[in-house]
């Protein structure tokens, strides 16, 4: 005996699982640590012009980079 069209089984697509997640979600912290180095290595040059200088700011810089990154990677996640 034939089913009635209400009682077809429907086809369900398989889940759909989100790839690559934690490339985009590092991409915000890798952006701002370079920006921030950068910025860190200008404020060395104009404060004092030497080599000690460059590397002190570009290193206080990329650590406040990976700091504001790391947060807008967190609040980007938690969205």
């Amino acid at each position: 005996m034939a089913r009635s069209h209400r009682r077809h089984r429907k086809h369900h697509p398989p889940p759909h699982h989100p790839s690559s997640s934690k490339q985009k979600s590092k991409a915000a912290a890798t952006v701002f640590i370079v920006f921030m180095s950068v910025f860190g290595l200008g404020i060395g040059y104009f404060a004092a012009g030497t080599i000690v200088a460059l590397v002190i700011g570009a290193i206080i810089g990329g650590l406040l980079g990976y700091l504001i990154g790391h947060n807008l990677d967190r609040m980007a996640k938690k969205k």
